[in-house]
């Protein structure tokens, strides 16, 4: 039988729909987890600029707010490759995610307590409790034979169910609790997804494959000493949410840090092939650390522009989930097109894909300075339509870049290096949160409370994203050349 496009084996005693049955149970813990972080990441700036800068000029607050969300977003996929490490090392993969779940539950409702240094605490404790969350994506691959074809269906089923979560979080936590009772409970509500994702994985955790694994360094007491160290680390992640600066320059010191190490590997390895590769695999990094800057500008400066700036028969809090709802719309449409094309000879390589995600995600904010310069209304508010397209111009370059760039670097790098060169490219979305902020704060700099600052910015991102996007086009045949082979 065939399962989403691809040939499955026949189903065994304890499939269910084709799927092995833990596999529906992971997917409901992705449902309610994404739900919970993009639920509340829907309203964490405003809220941070309402509540705790509010004495500020309001550009002020809200270029503090934004900087508090890029800190944020930088954090939590800096701590995922310590949280691997865990994983793999100390706790094991299931005892590492059953912790994360409880701990970020309880993060959330810590969320809501109405002191700045409480939330601060709260958001430290979230971002390091979600580092350890990383083993998810693993244990949907570990119900699967290494050579069962259904594999591919089974992480299509992941992507979907992530982008659900999505979908339902911002109208849920934002734009129905948080608006109309109050945005402190809609992190409580964030919260309730993220308990009903726990106690899930807490019913059947026992039966997951690896259950029963003792990593390297396991001891009786790795749980309560892997708390402990968290509890240690949560007023020094505090401390570098509360002052973006020194958050910036730790990212790009230890993106340099390493940078250094694969060149040093490089050249101490002396081959030839594998050297192009890693300068390959830097290029097509660097081309994915600008597209997410400039596509998580949907968290921030986007966010603020629907709120302050766009008439629309919503709350803005919907913008949110725009992004999610079109990749459940488009993703299937898209994952038939490549092979389609691949068929013809006409499948765009790897690079050129980067490209075009780049170069459709400049135009969305060619979308934008349009909207700014031509359709302002007497009420000094744009028509909501235009957003809704740059949120799909957007999310077409994200499915058009984003989901090779995992296989690719898996493909590139060397066999000992793979899990770095992976934790690496993770971390490259947390270099790209911080870029985001700092972009997002000019929208405040250039002109304060004025819409011509967002017209300054969104037409820097269009014609500097624009030239980007073309240097990559014209350069793809040479990266090509560099790849020495892996598609």
């Amino acid at each position: 039988m065939r399962v989403a496009g691809v040939l499955a084996s026949p189903p065994a005693a304890n499939d269910r729909f084709g799927h092995p049955r833990l596999l529906w149970m992971l997917l409901a813990v992705s449902v309610g987890l994404n739900l919970a972080f993009y639920g509340f990441r829907a309203f964490l700036a405003p809220y941070a600029a309402d509540t705790f800068f509010a004495a500020l000029p309001k550009a002020a607050a809200l270029k503090q707010a934004d900087l508090l969300l890029a800190g944020f977003g930088t954090l939590t996929y800096a701590t995922a490759i310590i949280g691997g490490w865990i994983a793999d090392n100390v706790l094991g993969e299931v005892q590492a995610l059953r912790l994360s779940l409880w701990m970020t539950a309880l993060a959330l409702l810590g969320l809501a307590w109405p002191s700045r240094e409480g939330f601060t605490l709260a958001l430290s404790s979230f971002v390091l409790a979600a580092g350890l969350g990383i083993p998810l994506t693993v244990l949907i691959g570990r119900n699967y034979a290494d050579d069962d074809p259904r594999r591919d269906a089974g992480y299509t089923l992941f992507y979907m169910a992530i982008n659900l979560g999505g979908f339902i979080g911002p109208p849920l936590c934002a734009a129905w609790i948080g608006a109309h009772y109050g945005y402190r409970w809609g992190f409580v509500a964030a919260a309730a997804g993220m308990a009903v994702s726990a106690s899930i994985f807490e019913w059947r955790h026992r039966r997951m494959p690896g259950s029963d694994d003792r990593p390297p360094l396991h001891r009786p007491w790795s749980t309560p000493a892997v708390l402990a160290g968290t509890l240690a680390l949560v007023w020094p992640g505090a401390l570098l949410l509360a002052h973006p600066d020194a958050l910036h320059i730790a990212v790009y010191v230890l993106m340099g840090l390493m940078i250094a190490y694969f060149v040093v590997r490089s050249i101490r390895r002396g081959d030839h092939v594998q050297n192009q590769r890693y300068l390959a695999m830097l290029l097509l990094f660097v081309a994915m650390v600008l597209f997410w800057a400039w596509s998580l500008q949907g968290a921030t400066s986007l966010n603020f522009f629907a709120r302050d700036h766009v008439r629309a028969p919503f709350d803005y809090s919907w913008f949110q989930s725009a992004n999610p709802l079109y990749i459940l719309i488009i993703a299937p449409f898209l994952a038939m097109l490549w092979p389609w094309l691949d068929r013809r000879g006409s499948n765009p390589s790897t690079p050129r894909k980067f490209g075009i995600g780049l170069l459709l995600v400049a135009l969305s904010y060619g979308v934008m300075v349009y909207a700014v310069h031509d359709l302002v209304g007497a009420d000094g508010r744009t028509p909501w339509w235009p957003l809704a397209l740059c949120y799909l111009l957007s999310t077409l370059g994200e499915l058009a870049l984003s989901p090779i760039g995992y296989a690719m670097i898996g493909k590139l790098a060397a066999p000992e290096d793979a899990s770095l060169a992976m934790g690496g490219w993770f971390f490259g979305v947390g270099v790209s949160y911080d870029l985001s902020g700092r972009i997002a704060a000019m929208t405040v700099a250039a002109a304060p409370g004025s819409l011509a600052g967002y017209e300054h910015v969104f037409a820097l991102l269009l014609w500097s994203g624009l030239a980007i996007a073309v240097v990559y086009l014209l350069a793809a045949p040479w990266i090509v050349r560099l790849m020495h082979g892996v598609k």
